[in-house]
């Protein structure tokens, strides 16, 4: 049974769930040239971009269509302890017969902005290949396959809740997890510190870290309610 996501799985959630990025062209003399995009992904990962003609990174991949987009997770504190990933391909206009739905997938995330009417163009970067950083020693290079048939953790929009939730009225269950499940017999004090699909990870006592697997796969906040309470049943 999987216990916990892939790198696959991270770089496709974070993604899909952070809709700005950092794009780099190949730009004049040949040097790299960055800039901050809002985006997008389809079904499967592909980024989707919605870019003005006058632009200088559209002129960039109007001459070469290489380029990469990094993606880093929201949050305080050192950066180069976040979870980030690169995705590296050629960008270009879909098909033309594709546009209009890949335009319409672009707004599904980003309401409001300028249409193509207004001197922008849709864009898609083919995904060659992905580096997916999770912080201080781990990463890995994801095939570009792998990363397309991964699914983006349904449980993100509502991670924060759950995390709170179990916080602030489970305290003493998530001390008998670091116990029981973390083989802590000491712990006094815990507190969760991150939720997905296959467990969550607690920290006891202010120090240690422990991942704790969920006995099956949950993709609701209903399923992590219903699991929660089989591992505390579980330990009588």
């Amino acid at each position: 049974m999987q216990t916990e996501p892939t790198d696959a799985e991270f770089g496709r959630t974070l993604a899909a769930g952070v809709p700005t990025g950092a794009l780099s062209t190949i730009g004049r003399g040949g040097f790299p040239f960055g800039s901050v995009v809002s985006h997008a992904v389809d079904a499967v990962g592909r980024p989707l971009l919605l870019l003005s003609d006058l632009a200088e990174h559209t002129g960039n991949l109007t001459a070469d269509p290489r380029a990469s987009l990094l993606v880093s997770q929201p949050a305080a504190g050192d950066p180069l302890a976040l979870a980030r990933v690169t995705l590296v391909g050629e960008v270009a206009q879909p098909p033309e017969d594709e546009r209009a739905a890949t335009l319409q997938a672009y707004r599904g995330v980003h309401e409001g902005f300028l249409g193509t009417d207004h001197g922008f163009r849709i864009y898609r970067m083919e995904v060659r290949s992905v580096r997916f950083v999770g912080g201080f020693a781990h990463m890995s290079w994801v095939r570009a396959e792998d990363y397309a048939a991964a699914e983006p953790d349904p449980l993100v929009p509502h991670a924060g809740r759950v995390v709170e939730h179990m916080n602030d009225d489970h305290a003493e269950a998530l001390v008998t997890f670091c116990r029981v499940y973390g083989e802590l017999p000491a712990t006094t004090a815990a507190r969760m510190t991150a939720v997905d699909r296959y467990g969550f990870a607690v920290r006891a006592d202010d120090s240690t870290t422990v991942r704790i697997p969920f006995p099956r796969r949950v993709d609701t906040p209903d399923a992590v309610r219903t699991a929660m309470i089989e591992l505390v049943r579980a330990v009588g």
